[in-house]
């Protein structure tokens, strides 16, 4: 399984980079959403009233080099005073905070984050810290973390995800560090 990962990864990768990036040409947030994403829809997690809405943007299913994998475009928004529960992804999740401050902890595992576009830095667990507009952060399967809300305007954050099909975007895990 490593192996395959590894041997598919940076494609997919680079796929979903791309897909970022055409979702973001000439797109103006007045309009109103796209047939894609109002044909892929909008989900809330399973935090109460909305605190955390998933609009996905594009979906792939079987990507050209990762069969078996799903590439997921979306856009998280996290509403003031939201905690999500602490969780791993089955795959990789690259994200970059749009607006807002994310309270974020690394509960095991290493993220690789970049403030405003610099060099990656290795975030190994525990570790607590805020990621702002324009930072952003590579999350390996196995890193089990989560983020919070703590100011009274909306996180949004962009990402893609390259995860097993047969799984959803993230796993809830337990741990004893709670959010």
């Amino acid at each position: 399984m490593a192996s395959l990962r590894a041997r598919f990864l940076a494609p997919a990768i680079a796929a979903g980079l791309i897909l970022s990036l055409l979702a973001g040409c000439g797109s103006d947030d007045t309009e109103t959403p796209s047939a894609t994403t109002a044909a892929l829809g909008t989900t809330t997690s399973s935090a109460p009233a909305e605190e955390v809405v998933k609009d996905v943007l594009a979906e792939r299913v079987d990507p050209p080099g990762a069969p078996g994998y799903t590439l997921t475009l979306i856009r998280y928004t996290i509403a003031p005073g939201a905690q999500l529960a602490p969780h791993v992804h089955p795959g990789v999740q690259m994200a970059e905070i749009d607006s807002g401050t994310l309270s974020y902890t690394v509960v095991s595992g290493t993220a690789e984050v970049r403030r405003g576009g610099g060099e990656p830095t290795p975030v190994t667990g525990p570790a607590e810290l805020e990621l702002e507009a324009g930072d952003s952060v590579v999350e390996p399967f196995d890193m089990v973390h989560f983020g919070a809300n703590d100011t009274d305007e909306p996180v949004v954050i962009t990402a893609t995800l390259l995860t097993e099909s047969d799984e959803g975007l993230s796993v809830a895990v337990t741990t004893t560090t709670q959010p």
